[in-house]
């Protein structure tokens, strides 16, 4: 696991020993451009990740490593949300709300996560990040060949594990972060007590402002804990390891950890040795279905869908699986569908019937056309199921979504987690304008084994197509 810490300025990396369990700097590039001042940037962003991970590839292997990014708290956004007890039923609906009334025409441009803690009762405490800075950081370092598990708040990690009546500070440049988690919530204030930005700044929080002195923060006490970034990583890799709850930008938007006595964390653990064989079947069976049902009824209104806020959200901390039991002839009866779907969709859409054509929906193997007449071409009817060309090469989701960008930097997209037939997926749902540009996906989508066509809508009135697809991780 390489560890890295991402400032406003700068990308530093670190390992852990395996030996002596200690944390080394093994090195640390400058920025090329404030990621604060480009964060709307998305070609600009992307350019300035990049050159850093240049800089770091030339002396580190950073191929086919797993990651921990914890990133700086002053590049992100904090907000508090007061529910009711009575509400908190409907705490997801609700913080999604505030955070819309905060950001307004803005929401958008933020993916936001949330917390609860035990401390707090019913404050709940939300972290935006720009959402073209996180897909650009995991677009560039999947394209390193980095698998990021983590990408986590500062404050996250260096509130894990001291007492609420005790501060966690960091310095930036000339500036002191300070941190709290207590009865009241999340604090955040800024103090410097030198150069331009002299003096104190309250960035969030309930609770009364505490204004230390320099001396408090310089020299070592049991109040404030004084963290630099080697000792963020050692909480980092420790918090890890010991399964502590943290915020983290990679799962999905919404609320992630809610400790009350409304909503209990929950902590799952599948071990499959004890079913039957039949079991084994029928929950996999029932597993694809509901993945079906949640990609088909996720985007019931695709033209009002609001594409980056609405993945799918988990209350499950750790899930621990053995190596599932697949049924293949199942699986290899999706991939086949998808095949001849695909094959069926561009014959239509290249006949000279497509402009009868009111809408197309193919589910698996099953036509269904529109044309609001009499004319003998709409209908129903189902695609025979044929051999299709053995395939060994795989994509992984990240690369899907950098090569649909790619193909078309307008392109809409949804992603949810899922599971198929036990095996882990995403489920992206891609809004096309034009059947042109949603063959371009379908023929890519072709050449990948574990890529499966689930549903194609197409609506003539908008030009739109609606492409379903799962992705399997495995």
């Amino acid at each position: 696991m390489l560890y890295f810490i991402v400032h406003s300025d700068t990308l530093s990396v670190f390992k852990k020993s395996s030996e002596s369990d200690s944390v080394n700097l093994e090195l640390k590039v400058k920025f090329h451009h404030n990621l604060i001042s480009i964060d709307n940037n998305s070609k600009l962003l992307s350019s300035v990740m990049a050159q850093a991970l240049d800089e770091l590839g030339e002396k580190i292997d950073l191929e086919n490593q797993q990651a921990a990014i914890a990133i700086d708290d002053s590049i992100l956004s904090h907000s508090l949300s007061m529910i009711p007890k009575k509400d908190q039923s409907d705490s997801v609906t609700i913080v999604k709300e505030e955070l819309q009334n905060k950001w307004k025409d803005l929401f958008r441009n933020y993916f936001s996560i949330s917390e609860s803690r035990k401390s707090s009762k019913n404050i709940f405490h939300s972290v935006g990040m720009n959402h073209y800075l996180r897909e650009k950081i995991k677009l560039n370092f999947n394209n390193f060949g980095i698998d990021i598990k983590y990408l986590v708040p500062i404050s996250s990690i260096v509130l894990s594990s001291i007492k609420g009546t005790q501060y966690a500070v960091t310095k930036s440049s000339r500036i002191y972060s300070i941190f709290n988690y207590s009865k009241k919530g999340f604090s955040f204030s800024q103090v410097s007590f030198t150069g331009k930005n002299k003096g104190f700044k309250r960035i969030l929080g309930l609770a009364d402002s505490i204004k230390p002195k320099e001396k408090d923060l310089k020299n070592p006490n049991l109040r404030y804990i004084i963290f630099n970034d080697m000792k963020v990583v050692e909480f980092f890799a420790k918090t890890i390891k010991d399964s502590y709850p943290l915020l983290n930008f990679i799962k999905p938007f919404g609320i992630q950890i809610v400790e009350n006595e409304y909503n209990k964390k929950v902590r799952v653990a599948l071990d499959k040795s004890d079913h039957s064989a039949l079991f084994q079947y029928l929950q996999s069976f029932i597993a694809g279905l509901l993945t079906l049902g949640l990609i088909v009824l996720t985007l019931v209104s695709i033209s009002d869908f609001d594409f980056l806020y609405n993945e799918s959200l988990v209350n499950v901390e750790k899930v621990v699986s053995k190596k599932p039991n697949i049924p293949t002839n199942q699986l290899e009866r999706y991939r086949s569908s998808s095949y001849v779907a695909i094959n069926e969709f561009s014959e239509i859409s290249n006949s000279n019937i497509i402009g009868k054509i009111q809408s197309i929906n193919i589910l698996d193997n099953r036509i269904n056309i529109d044309t609001n007449s009499n004319d003998g071409i709409g209908g129903g009817y189902t695609i025979k199921l044929s051999t299709y060309p053995s395939i060994d090469e795989s994509l992984k989701i990240d690369n899907f979504l950098s090569l649909i960008s790619n193909i078309d930097s307008n392109i809409q997209f949804q992603r949810t987690d899922g599971l198929f037939f036990n095996i882990a997926s995403d489920n992206v749902v891609i809004r096309c304008e034009g059947i042109d540009l949603s063959m371009q996906i379908l023929d890519n989508i072709k050449q990948y084994n574990n890529l499966i066509l689930r549903k194609i809508q197409y609506t003539k009135t908008d030009s739109s197509v609606h492409l379903y697809i799962t992705a399997l991780r495995s």
